[in-house]
């Protein structure tokens, strides 16, 4: 049985749906609220993981500059928890959440242009 490679935009749609339920669980508080924290940082993480998972030229062609500090804060998020500074975690929700959730979709669309042709 021959394993088939996901579609980049199947892995941008599990982006979407992390960040969608990052979105949630914020809404029901603020980062203060152990279990609410938890729960953000856990789905920003499995969102970059995500994306990470996009084919190479894609998300160079998109993102060539953003990505490297987008994966020092999955690594810091996956890696160096117990050290991760709430602070760190509120600013990044606060300024550059909204800019990951538009670099996702703008990936998506790309990825859904090249699959059409």
């Amino acid at each position: 049985m021959t394993k088939r490679r996901r579609k980049d935009s199947q892995h941008l749609d599990d982006a979407r749906e992390h960040l969608r339920l990052l979105q949630e669980h914020l809404s029901r508080g603020s980062l203060d609220d152990a279990l609410i924290g938890d729960a953000v940082s856990d789905r920003l993480e499995v969102a970059i993981d995500a994306v990470g998972k996009i084919s190479e030229d894609l998300l160079h062609a998109e993102a060539p500059e953003d990505w490297p500090k987008i994966v020092g804060m999955r690594n810091m998020l996956a890696h160096q928890y117990a050290d991760l500074d709430q602070e760190i975690l509120q600013n990044t929700i606060d300024n550059r959440l909204e800019g990951f959730i538009q670099l996702v979709e703008r990936l998506r669309n790309a990825a859904i242009v090249r699959e059409e042709t």
